[in-house]
């Protein structure tokens, strides 16, 4: 007999909008001296907006997903990098650049504002969240990234509601303590194998698709994104089904 569990925590009930620009939503600062400085742009963990503080420190990597995967404004920084020590004039473009990207604001404001979307099953999150290890092929040697853009978990049938997945998923991993203790346990057959022999561009191809398989039958990852939801069910726009 199978058993499903649901969870009886209703979604958290989008909240009323609230009076913000999305680039009030982001810090700046420029990082480093001389030659070597750069500028910074994350999510805010301290908003000025006290409703918004307690959610915004606890969903960081949450926030860091959706903006480094789906806002214009996350590559255009790095084009302003010739105006420093401009910083005014910095922060005047991207305000400009957060304003034009209109598609992101209102991706944002939906997990702001926890507008809510499609529940999220748990085998699911094991799926997505077992894309963000990727092997593959790096100068013809295999090697695997947990990134937050270096990934395929876009190819995995988008929908409205997956980029808040998936930023969870990330979330869920960021906050592992070791995330490679997880992936050795999977990938160490393989690592034997292509020790042995260096692996054809095919079989890297082949073991990628077992690695997601395996890491998403690994119980401590299940039980990682299970206690993240439980932490952080408050501030999400959805609920996770297990």
């Amino acid at each position: 007999m199978v058993c499903v569990l649901i969870t009886s925590h209703a979604c958290a009930q989008p909240d009323a909008p609230l009076a913000y620009r999305t680039a009030d939503l982001f810090s700046m600062q420029v990082v480093g001296s001389g030659a070597d400085r750069y500028i910074n742009l994350e999510p805010d963990s301290t908003t000025g907006f006290s409703a918004l503080d307690t959610q915004c420190a606890a969903l960081y990597w949450h926030h860091v997903y959706l903006f480094e995967s789906y806002a214009k404004t996350a590559t255009y920084v790095w084009k302003l990098q010739p105006l420093l020590p401009d910083t005014a004039l910095i922060r005047t473009r991207l305000d400009s650049a957060f304003t034009a990207d209109t598609a992101f604001t209102e991706l944002y404001s939906k997990a702001i504002t926890k507008t809510p979307v499609a529940d999220l099953p748990i085998d699911s999150a094991l799926k997505i969240a077992a894309h963000f290890f990727y092997l593959h092929s790096e100068k013809g040697k295999p090697i695997v990234h947990i990134c937050v853009g270096f990934n395929k978990v876009k190819d995995l049938m988008p929908g409205p509601a997956h980029p808040y997945h998936a930023a969870f998923c990330f979330q869920t991993i960021r906050q592992i303590k070791d995330q490679f203790a997880l992936l050795k346990k999977v990938k160490a057959p393989y690592s034997k194998e292509f020790k042995k022999k260096p692996p054809t561009e095919a079989r890297i191809l082949e073991v990628e698709q077992l690695v997601y398989a395996g890491m998403a039958q690994q119980p401590a990852l299940r039980q990682a994104l299970i206690e993240n939801f439980e932490r952080n069910k408050v501030h999400l726009n959805f609920r996770m089904v297990y």
